[in-house]
C-alpha cells in the first residue's frame, strides 16, 4: 500500500492465475485461513531435489523432441512418472505444466507414428522395411514405458511379424530398438549395457543394414568398441556361407529353387532367391543335407 491507502492482498499461483485478491486488512483469524485456502488451490510443493530433478527432465526431453527423437523423448520423459502421474503432476509450476505438455505432444507423435508404419508396411509391401519397422518398434518401446496409453503397437508388431517377408528385418529392427532404448537412458549405468546390445545386433546379422546401423550408432556411444576395429574369422566364414547361392530342396524332390539362407528361426528358414525375393520354408519339409547346412549356420535348428 502506498501511504495511509488501503492495503491490497493479493495471492497468485505459479502459472499467474490469481487465487485470492481483497482490500483491507485481514484480521484474527481471517489470514491464516486465507492462506491455507490458497495453498490447498496453489498445487503441489517439490522438495529441492525434486524440483532440480524435475526441470532437467523437462529440459532433456524437450531437446530430443525438437530433434525429432520420439524415442529418447520417451525414455527420458518416462523417468517423471517417479513424481506422479505424467498427466497431472499437481503442480502449475512451469516444469510441472510443460512435462505435460511434451507427454500429450509424445503421444500424438508416436499415434502419428503407428499409423504412417501400418500404411507403409501392411497396407502396401515396403521395398525396404527396415526404416519403418524401426518405427514400428520405437512407437511400441515407447508406448511400453507409459501404461495408460492405449495404442495398437504391440498388436502391429505381432501381426508383422506373421509376414514372411518382413521376418528377418522385424528381428533386425527389435534388436536395434532394444539397443536403442538403453543407449538413450539419462542413467550411466544402463547406458553402459549398449555396447553388447549393439555387438550383438552385429554379431547376429554380419553385412546386412541392420549391422551398418548398429556400427554407426555403436561408434556414437562408444568409439573405442571392440567389435568396431575387428571381426572374427568366424563372423567372416559365417558371413561368407550365408551368402552362398545353393540348391534348395524338399525331401521328397517336389521343390527345388536357388537360395541362399538368410535366417532361420521357430522351424521355418528364410532364404533370398536369385531375383531378390524371399521365401520361408518349413525347416522339417527340407533335405537332410538342407538341414545340415542350415544347423552349421545357425548352431542349432531350432
Amino acid at each position: 500500500m502506498t501511504g495511509n491507502g488501503i492495503p491490497q492482498l493479493y495471492v497468485v499461483r505459479a502459472d499467474g492465475e490469481q487465487i485470492y485478491g481483497g482490500a483491507g486488512a485481514l484480521s484474527g483469524d481471517d489470514l491464516p485461513t486465507m492462506l491455507l485456502a490458497s495453498l490447498k488451490r496453489s498445487g503441489r510443493a517439490f522438495t529441492n531435489q525434486e524440483a532440480e530433478f524435475l526441470q532437467r527432465t523437462v529440459q532433456a526431453s524437450e531437446l530430443a523432441l525438437q530433434s525429432g527423437d520420439l524415442l529418447k523423448t520417451g525414455v527420458v520423459l518416462a523417468e517423471i512418472g517417479q513424481l506422479g502421474p505424467h498427466d497431472n503432476l499437481g503442480s502449475f509450476a512451469r516444469p510441472a505444466l510443460k512435462s505435460k505438455e511434451l507427454y500429450l505432444e509424445l503421444k500424438k507423435r508416436i499415434d502419428s507414428k503407428i499409423a504412417a508404419g501400418k500404411a507403409e508396411l501392411l497396407d502396401t509391401n515396403a521395398e525396404k522395411p527396415l526404416k519403418p519397422l524401426l518405427a514400428v518398434y520405437e512407437a511400441e518401446a515407447v508406448a511400453k514405458l507409459f501404461p495408460k496409453w492405449k495404442i495398437t503397437t504391440s498388436g502391429l508388431t505381432r501381426e508383422l511379424k506373421k509376414q514372411p517377408q518382413y521376418t528377418l528385418q522385424a528381428e533386425q529392427a527389435e534388436a536395434i530398438v532394444r539397443a536403442r532404448v538403453v543407449a538413450a537412458s539419462l542413467s550411466p549405468r544402463i547406458r553402459n549395457r549398449a555396447e553388447s546390445l549393439y555387438t550383438s545386433v552385429i554379431r547376429r546379422f554380419p553385412n546386412t543394414e541392420a549391422d551398418a546401423l548398429a556400427r554407426g550408432e555403436l561408434a556414437a556411444v562408444v568409439p573405442n568398441a571392440k567389435i568396431l576395429s575387428m571381426q572374427s574369422e568366424d563372423m567372416k566364414q559365417s558371413t561368407k556361407k550365408s551368402l552362398t547361392f545353393r540348391t534348395w530342396a524338399t525331401q521328397n524332390g517336389d521343390f527345388k529353387t536357388r537360395a541362399k539362407y538368410l535366417h532361420q528361426k521357430a522351424g521355418k528358414v528364410q532364404l533370398m532367391r536369385e531375383d531378390g525375393k524371399t521365401i520361408v520354408v518349413d525347416v522339417a519339409i527340407l533335405s537332410s543335407d538342407d538341414q545340415k547346412y542350415i544347423s552349421e549356420r545357425s548352431g542349432k535348428i531350432d
